[in-house]
């Protein structure tokens, strides 16, 4: 985990429960002087939709700096670099630039959305959006354009003629792929437990990796996600699936 938090009451439980779940946070900053990043989630409870307040705070701490040597990115290198944009985007982009020119392929969640540069596509090994994310960043005059087969794959191939090679949209029930039934309780964490999930087939496939296989377990994981309250505490384990 590459990030940053602060040395308040947040930072450290942050850090000890990733830990707990073997994660590797020897790159992750805690700066005594700043507050970590807080999500604030607001729940509908009829529907379990989500919206998020965010406040980023330690995460605009992560300079582009720190990434103008690829060996930033970790010793030995990642199988696979996986990021969003609640850290700035010229952050972002200077670590995509480091993990092109190491040859790690990267998956770009691009959440909170804003239009990114044409370079940031170039090679991109995966682009993981949701309708209001490909309508930002395709130009779209409306997210209606995302209602049907044709306009799906109009902005698929877009994205793919300016370099992306894998391309998921996430279109909630509308999907091409059949969406697995659940009792929605809470949809906060479940794109994020998506991206994991898919992310791991990538790294555990190999040249073998069937991007329809990985969807269609993506889904299995954010439908159990859904169907519990929280954000971390939501995601199951491997063998929950």
């Amino acid at each position: 985990m590459l990030g940053a938090v602060g040395r308040d009451a947040y930072g450290p439980a942050l850090l000890a429960n990733l830990e707990r779940h073997g994660v590797d946070v020897s790159g992750a900053a805690a700066d005594p002087g700043l507050a970590t990043g807080v999500a604030v989630i607001i729940v509908d409870e009829p529907t379990g939709q989500n919206r998020i307040v965010l406040s980023p705070g330690a995460n605009h701490s992560l300079a582009a700096a720190r990434f103008a040597d690829p060996a930033a990115l970790g010793d030995p290198l990642p199988d696979l670099l996986v990021m969003q944009l609640e850290i700035p985007l010229a952050t972002v982009l200077a670590a995509l630039r480091a993990a092109r020119a190491a040859a790690v392929p990267v998956l770009l969640n691009p959440a909170p959305a804003v239009p990114l540069p044409a370079d940031a596509y170039a090679g991109l090994a995966h682009l993981v959006v949701n309708e209001t994310e490909a309508a930002i960043l395709g130009g779209l005059a409306s997210e209606s354009v995302l209602d049907d087969e044709a306009g799906l794959e109009a902005v698929a191939r877009d994205f793919l003629s300016r370099g992306v090679r894998n391309v998921i949209i996430a279109v909630a029930a509308k999907g091409l792929l059949p969406a697995e039934k659940a009792k929605v309780v809470d949809t906060t964490a479940a794109g994020d437990t998506f991206v994991g999930r898919y992310a791991l087939d990538v790294v555990a496939s190999g040249p073998a990796f069937d991007i329809v296989e990985a969807v269609k377990k993506a889904n299995r994981a954010a439908a159990k996600t859904v169907e519990r309250l929280g954000a971390q505490d939501s995601i199951p384990w491997r063998d929950e699936l």
